[in-house]
């Protein structure tokens, strides 16, 4: 295992390598945690290499690390993985991060990845659009049936 971090046009780079277990994982995280602490920087890129995917995110308590990298200074993280098993768990990983309230987004290349950082309106937009959904009234089980019955109602015969 391998792993390089560097400080690439106001972003936090963040390159990992032939990885194999969890611990290898859980010091690279460790590594990146440090790094964000002695240069602040707004959005984080891990990128993954030759590497086995890891799915099982909360049971190994790998989520704790976003949740570090998101108060010490990144607002936003992107993934990158070079294999189609890493983006499937790379995928799985935002999603479990944005269950967490994070801002981690999955892409299929670096390129994707910068373009995001360098627009203002991704995180405004997300962020309002949940704020919408919060302040929506809850619907009851019984408006929720009668959508479906409108839904399921009989259908016209055409003329």
């Amino acid at each position: 295992m391998g792993y390089r971090i560097t400080l690439d046009r106001g972003v936090l780079r963040a390159e990992l390598f032939a990885r194999e277990t969890v611990e290898e994982t859980k010091t690279f995280f460790q590594a990146i945690v440090s790094a964000s602490k002695q240069s602040p920087c707004p959005c984080i890129l891990i990128s993954v290499r030759s590497s086995k995917p890891i799915f099982q995110l909360e049971r190994h308590g790998l989520i704790e690390y976003f949740r570090k990298l998101a108060v010490t200074s990144s607002q936003r993280i992107a993934l990158v993985g070079d294999s189609r098993d890493l983006r499937l768990s790379h995928e799985y990983v935002e999603f479990i991060a944005r269950q967490h309230g994070l801002i981690v987004r999955t892409f299929p290349d670096e390129t994707a990845a910068y373009q995001w950082f360098r627009d203002p309106r991704q995180g405004q937009e997300r962020r309002a659009r949940q704020e919408r959904r919060t302040q929506q009234a809850p619907r009851t089980q019984q408006e929720r049936r009668a959508g479906q019955e409108r839904r399921a109602g009989p259908r016209r015969k055409p003329r």
